[in-house]
């Protein structure tokens, strides 16, 4: 209870303060999806699937100058392997939410975050009896990039991790734009 009190008071703060919401933004980014992840059948019998995606992201945030926030939704598409002659895929999507620092030098400006990733995978091993999971978990999500802003218009490439575990390795990088909402 003193959690959900803690980020209601939090949230409650941040949205009503017209100096940290007159920097909202919202943007999408396409790119690639990278996943080296390992899946077990129901005889826990391990397969490496390593492949990559078409993926796409939305997102929304708010800052002013050097601290701010950003979240939105993630899909990775579907990534597709063969191990052993097996056939294997994954369809990884989710919501993400983390904290974001940047700098700007003049119109060009880099930032990290770090945060979290809700994910949703839909895992499929095929063989003569395929076998369908679906996993729900929270990942530990970082990300770096840059960009040029030119007006209310931003341009940015980046690069995530969303998922460090030793046996999964997912991360994206994506080029996409953003759009000022409340430009001073």
């Amino acid at each position: 209870m003193k959690n959900t009190a803690f980020i209601a008071t939090l949230l409650f703060i941040c949205f009503t303060s017209i100096d940290a919401f007159s920097q909202f933004y919202i943007g999408g980014n396409i790119g690639n999806s990278f996943v080296n992840k390992e899946l077990k059948d129901v005889n826990l019998d391990n397969y490496k699937l390593k492949s990559n995606s078409l993926a796409y992201k939305i997102y929304g945030g708010f800052g002013k100058d050097f601290l701010g926030a950003e979240g939105g939704y993630r899909n990775l598409g579907e990534v597709k392997d063969e191990d052993s002659g097996i056939n294997l895929s994954s369809k990884i999507s989710g919501w993400d939410v983390a904290a974001r620092g940047k700098i700007n030098i003049g119109p060009i400006f880099a930032f990290g975050k770090a945060g979290a990733f809700f994910a949703k995978e839909e895992n499929m091993i095929g063989g003569f009896t395929p076998t369908t999971t679906t996993e729900n978990s929270t990942n530990f999500l970082w990300g770096l990039g840059a960009g040029v802003k030119l007006g209310t218009l931003g341009i940015r490439a980046e690069f995530e991790s969303l998922d460090i575990k030793s046996s999964s390795k997912i991360s994206m990088l994506t080029i996409g734009a953003t759009f000022d909402i409340g430009e001073e």
